[in-house]
């Protein structure tokens, strides 16, 4: 926690029907380069912003 007494914003958590997922922060020109990740177990997070992508039940492995 921060002196002033604020704390940390929760991290985003995004579920995905899917293993491949691409990630650009959100923020458009404020985000960050887009990284394309694939969820392996059942999560994985963005090492730019920290971002949770969660597998959805009976998801699959990609969109083609």
């Amino acid at each position: 926690m921060a002196d002033g007494g604020e704390t940390a914003s929760p991290t985003e958590v995004i579920v995905s029907k899917i293993r491949e997922v691409a990630c650009d922060g959100g923020d458009g020109a404020y985000g960050h380069p887009k990284v394309y990740l694939k969820i392996l177990g059942q999560e994985i997070v963005c090492p730019y912003c920290s971002r949770r992508f969660v597998l959805a039940a009976g998801a699959v492995d990609s969109a083609h």
